[in-house]
């Protein structure tokens, strides 16, 4: 039945590999299962009188097979990885089975095969969990939870059949505790050949997700990722309003594509100066809106002159010395369970800025030494 449910599995992921609609990953993870399940096939034909090369051929495809879901799952979390080495490790891992043939060395057989497919059981639980964290992919945790109880039944496995307890079958099975350690994870693999599947359709749900989500000039959240985001904002925070001045000067000197560039550093130097929880959300044009929960107006205010100065070294040498760079940047604080208030807040605030600015006429300097003239752009009044 395990056998089956693997090479199942094996299929499932290589047919939509070889049809283009899969990457490399699936080929890794198809073709480990279906090896696989033919070497599971390969030790009921040798109870049912298979001869002896079943044995020396399957044991040591069966560490590869091994091997090769491990890199399946390792591909899919790092596509331009290296997985040569693990290649090379399994082979060597595998050398001392080609001289185990004998009935007498069943023992050693299963217990040494059982201890590595522990190892690497417990190295596919390890990158699950590093994808979970790193990706926030939930069905990663699937995996882990069809892995991991698997890497102590067959450590259990391995002990038990070092010390005897197994009889002269490949199945492994003798009475007692050898027999349910030979069963018990077979409950587990016939579900997890296709778990990797979710996690293929989750990401594929976080790259749509991004693409409505997110402006694809600067990659800030557009309205529809401020809407997503909206349920989650409750207490106190702060809203900053960021408007680029002279930003059609900019567009008509330099052209669109200048234009386009002081628009990605805008976001890529509000992202840097954001503190843990912001977000930056593209409002519209060249507006944009600063989501700063739990942060006072002292906060706020600092938050808005970083964003001014890393804007202002990231436009050097962007824009000609003698054109207006600068930003007109609006506050306002209070709960955010009121966040529209907030915002048109703070939009007021950012006009009554621009007003000043225009009075003023400042021009972002661009050398460090001239920086601070960036800061007064900044409005410090308190709104609630």
């Amino acid at each position: 039945m395990v056998s089956l449910a693997s090479i199942v599995a094996g299929i499932i992921h290589v047919v939509p590999w070889a049809t283009g609609r899969f990457d490399n990953w699936a080929a890794w993870w198809g073709f480990g299962h279906i090896l696989l399940g033919v070497t599971a096939a390969g030790a009921v034909f040798r109870d049912m009188g298979g001869g002896d090369y079943i044995v020396w051929l399957g044991n040591p495809l069966a560490v590869v097979a091994y091997a090769a879901i491990f890199i399946g799952l390792r591909t899919f979390a790092y596509p331009d990885g290296s997985n040569r080495l693990i290649l090379a490790a399994a082979l060597v891992a595998a050398t001392p089975l080609f001289f185990s043939v004998r009935i007498e060395e069943l023992g050693f057989r299963v217990g040494y095969l059982s201890s590595l497919r522990a190892l690497f059981d417990l190295a596919i639980v390890l990158t699950a969990i590093r994808l979970a964290r790193r990706e926030s992919l939930h069905t990663a945790w699937i995996v882990v939870a069809l892995f991991a109880p698997t890497v102590p039944l067959f450590v259990a496995r391995s002990w038990s059949a070092y010390h005897g307890d197994i009889g002269t079958s490949l199945t492994g099975m003798k009475h007692g505790l050898g027999a349910w350690l030979t069963v018990l994870p077979i409950s587990f693999i016939m579900f997890r050949g296709v778990s990797l599947l979710t996690m293929d359709a989750e990401r594929g749900h976080q790259a749509l997700s991004a693409l409505l989500e997110r402006d694809p000039l600067t990659n800030a959240y557009n309205r529809a990722g401020f809407d997503r985001r909206l349920a989650r904002w409750r207490g106190g925070g702060a809203v900053l309003m960021i408007d680029l001045d002279h930003f059609k000067p900019l567009n008509d000197r330099c052209g669109h594509a200048v234009g386009d560039a002081a628009l990605v550093a805008l976001v890529r130097a509000t992202t840097a100066a954001l503190p843990d929880g912001g977000r930056v959300f593209r409002w519209g044009g060249d507006e944009f809106v600063c989501v700063l929960p739990d942060a006072d107006q002292a906060g706020a205010d600092a938050t808005a002159a970083a964003i001014a100065v890393r804007y202002a070294h990231a436009m050097t040498g962007i824009v000609p010395g003698d054109l207006p760079v600068a930003l007109s940047i609006g506050t306002a604080v209070g709960t955010l369970d009121h966040i529209t208030d907030l915002i048109v807040a703070a939009d007021h605030d950012m006009y009554a800025v621009k007003q000043r600015n225009r009075t003023k006429m400042p021009v972002v300097q661009r050398s460090v030494s001239e920086i601070h003239p960036v800061i007064d752009l900044i409005s410090h009044p308190q709104h609630g």
